[in-house]
């Protein structure tokens, strides 16, 4: 087996991106054969604006979705492998977005 062929059947995760998220960036991803990636959507963030990145990338994935799919489970990262795309799983640098309510946790679950 070539390093090609290799790489062409893993299962190749990226477990942290931090970046100004856009259709090109997604290109880039597919480009380099990534299966799945962990996308940060809160870094400093409050709550408010931690939800606002969330809608901002939903978005920006369905208007993407012949790229990338939203990866809820591990059989999601499998299904991305499957259909050619990369799976897009939704990242915290910290807590802060919580702001010390435990309830907020179950809200971004």
């Amino acid at each position: 087996m070539n390093a090609q062929s290799l790489h062409d059947d893993a299962i190749v995760i990226d477990g942290l991106i931090i970046a100004k998220w856009g259709r090109e960036l997604l290109e880039d991803m597919r480009r380099g054969g990534l299966t799945a990636a962990n996308c940060t959507v809160s870094v400093w963030e409050g709550f408010q604006a931690t939800v606002d990145n969330i809608v901002e990338t939903n978005a920006l994935l369905a208007a993407c979705d012949d790229l990338v799919r939203p990866v809820h489970t591990t059989a999601d990262i499998t299904r991305a492998k499957e259909e050619g795309k990369t799976g897009i799983i939704y990242g915290f640098q910290n807590a802060h977005a919580f702001e010390d309510q435990i309830g907020y946790v179950e809200v971004f679950k």
